[in-house]
């Protein structure tokens, strides 16, 4: 077991007046100031129980996250003015926030509660390190009552529990799932804050540690992550917070972000990006994604691409207020636009490709394979996304409503994750099937100046029996000024079968005659021609007013197109004009 005898001062570990960023002070002020004439967030009983009742997880989340993000803010205000106003009602949320029965969200926890059981999840080791950020910042001013009982608290809640037990907690080594980073790194960031003079803070240093560079493991070799660019974001944060705070109090000797994924995972958001304001959807991502800033900071202060994350910074609007890190100034290198268009992130099974980095209209294509087993897992192995003119023409919707349901046995009876809200292939009806056997391979990814192409086998993905082989290829032009796309789906089965190919669309679409369809965004146009089969039935596809993620309701759009065969080709032209 490594020793931790370094000193520091948790205080100057979270924020030096030095660093302030003080372009904020303002906005934090403003909101800080409504804060105070509003009531405390309501988080009764009635509204823990709705999740089980209904399966509705906002009635209580949402005043929980009201409650901490208010506390956060007023912690703020008080650090930058000194005034009492904010530090007496700053106290009053954490006296509340002591007396929640659990931290945890009432989604990750049992309908009966076991009081003798300690229940630590994402919200709990989260709250942990929030209160301890707080605590150490404040130790001279707050109330002795109020330090006694966050020390007691966090003792209680977080330490002395996975000191003795890490083990009990499922997610402590589930190093593929972002489970893993957010409760381990929190738990870290909380015990270097508040823990030092406990038994328990090497031994869980020292797990903590080792789990997160077992997660940082899990990533693919060139810093893709399976998840998605969502949990991309909220796994990594809480690890590169934890890697922060060990590298300042050691002086550098300590240095996590050396991981060699760690040090390449800058490019998996830099590909990501869509222009002028998105990321790929793959997965459960939010619309919109807001990356969070102190992680994009850190990446770009202490990785390879540094250069190439503080251009994407300059384009795209960043998360703030989720901790005291918002004040925080860190300063990062110069800007350099990337050189590389494309990407194989390969032992997820993704590629994205570019015209170019130096327009906002320019072509993107991604492209996923990959199995139907992962974390946060939909059925879209083979799936892709053709963005142009700043747009998703053919597009992934992200993520649904969470609800019960959505993370229940109903799960794939939801369009957000099955293969009907997908650009997939149905044979009969069907489609891929669930679990990490059923999977597609890039069995090709060529790129050149003028044309990329990459060509997915996906007969694993279908259940036995349902077919003998599917191959779909992507071929990417980049002559024409705004890109083009061909892409060809070969199927064959073994009798005369429905077989059919879907677009998921955002647009309006319009029929030009059998087998061209003009599709309109806001910029510009996408013109899609079926060159092969000639024989084919074309529809189109709806659901409509479906609740997806950041409480919107969207509809889910879809081209069909069939032909009744035992071997077929399809070939369509995808081909967008100003």
């Amino acid at each position: 077991m490594k020793k931790f005898d370094f000193q520091f001062s948790p205080a100057d570990i979270v924020l030096k007046k030095n660093q302030l960023r003080k372009s904020i002070s303002k906005k934090v002020i403003q909101q800080a100031n409504r804060i105070l004439k509003d009531p405390l967030p309501d988080t009764r009983y009635s509204l823990f129980r709705a999740y089980h009742m209904t399966g509705d997880r906002d009635a209580y989340q949402k005043p929980l996250f009201e409650k901490k993000k208010k506390f956060i803010l007023l912690a703020m205000a008080y650090y930058l003015t000194g005034k009492q106003k904010y530090l007496l009602l700053l106290q009053d949320y954490l006296w509340e926030i002591c007396n929640l029965p659990v931290w945890s969200l009432p989604a990750h926890l049992p309908e009966r509660l076991n009081f003798e059981k300690t229940y630590i999840d994402l919200g709990c080791s989260a709250t942990a390190a929030r209160v301890a950020e707080v605590l150490a910042l404040f130790e001279k001013s707050l109330d002795e009552n109020i330090k006694s009982r966050i020390r007691y608290e966090l003792e209680k809640r977080i330490f002395i529990p996975f000191y003795q037990h890490p083990e009990d907690y499922g997610w402590f080594k589930r190093y593929y799932s972002n489970w893993c980073s957010v409760c381990c790194g929190n738990i870290g960031i909380a015990t270097m804050l508040a823990g030092k003079d406990g038994v328990y803070f090497e031994k869980i240093l020292n797990d903590v540690t080792d789990a997160i560079n077992n997660y940082l493991d899990n990533f693919d070799s060139s810093g893709g992550w399976a998840e998605g660019i969502s949990y991309w974001n909220y796994g990594i944060t809480p690890a590169l917070k934890y890697a922060d705070i060990l590298y300042q109090a050691t002086n550098g000797k300590i240095n996590l972000f050396n991981h060699p994924k760690l040090q390449v995972t800058g490019l998996f958001p830099i590909h990501c990006f869509l222009p002028p304001d998105n990321f790929v959807s793959f997965g459960d991502s939010h619309f919109p994604v807001f990356l969070t800033r102190e992680t994009m900071l850190l990446l770009a202060k202490h990785t390879k691409p540094g250069r190439q994350i503080s251009w994407l910074l300059k384009r795209i609007s960043l998360r703030d207020f989720e901790d005291l890190a918002t004040l925080k100034k860190i300063k990062i290198p110069h800007p350099k636009v990337p050189e590389e268009t494309f990407i194989h992130f390969k032992d997820i099974g993704w590629v994205i490709t570019r015209k170019t980095w130096k327009e906002k209209n320019t072509p993107v294509l991604a492209v996923k394979a990959g199995c139907n087993g992962e974390p946060h897992n939909q059925l879209d192995t083979g799936h892709f996304i053709f963005h142009v003119f700043g747009e998703d023409y053919l597009c992934d919707y992200g993520a649904g409503k969470y609800t019960k349901n959505y993370f229940g046995p109903a799960r794939y009876e939801n369009p957000f994750c099955n293969a009907e809200g997908h650009s997939l292939i149905f044979i009969d009806g069907k489609s891929q099937g669930v679990g990490k056997e059923f999977s597609g391979k890039i069995i090709q990814a060529l790129h050149n100046t003028q044309q990329d192409i990459i060509s997915i086998d996906l007969t694993a993905a279908y259940p036995e029996g349902l077919t003998s082989k599917v191959i779909r290829t992507l071929k990417f032009s980049k002559k024409q000024k705004y890109g083009a796309l061909l892409l060809e789906d070969f199927v064959e089965t073994n009798t005369e079968r429905i077989i059919e190919t879907r677009l998921q669309y955002k647009g309006n679409l319009k029929k030009l005659d059998r087998s061209r369809f003009l599709l309109s965004g806001k910029k510009g146009k996408v013109a899609i021609n079926i060159l092969e089969p000639k024989k084919i039935l074309v529809s189109r596809g709806y659901f409509k007013n479906l609740p997806a993620s950041q409480d919107k309701m969207i509809d889910i759009k879809f081209l069909k197109i069939a032909t009744k065969s035992s071997s077929v080709r399809f070939l369509i032209e995808i081909l967008p004009f100003a």
